[in-house]
């Protein structure tokens, strides 16, 4: 039997609210996106990045 089979018999045997319990925890484990406030830490990085080579181009350009 391989593991996915018997992971899920196992979670069949649960109680409803350990099977949400499981759910919820399960979901942390594959919910590798980055909320809001990371997006926006990023998206700053980002920018000040992009504004630094800009500066560095245009002071070179000057020269």
């Amino acid at each position: 039997m391989s593991t996915v089979m018997e992971i899920k018999q196992a979670v069949g045997k649960l109680p409803p609210r350990e099977k949400l319990a499981l759910a919820r925890w399960l979901q942390t484990q594959v919910n590798d996106r980055p909320d809001d406030d990371e997006m926006m830490a990023i998206a700053s990085e980002g920018a000040r990045a992009l504004d630094k080579r800009e500066a560095a181009h245009a002071k070179r350009k000057a020269r």
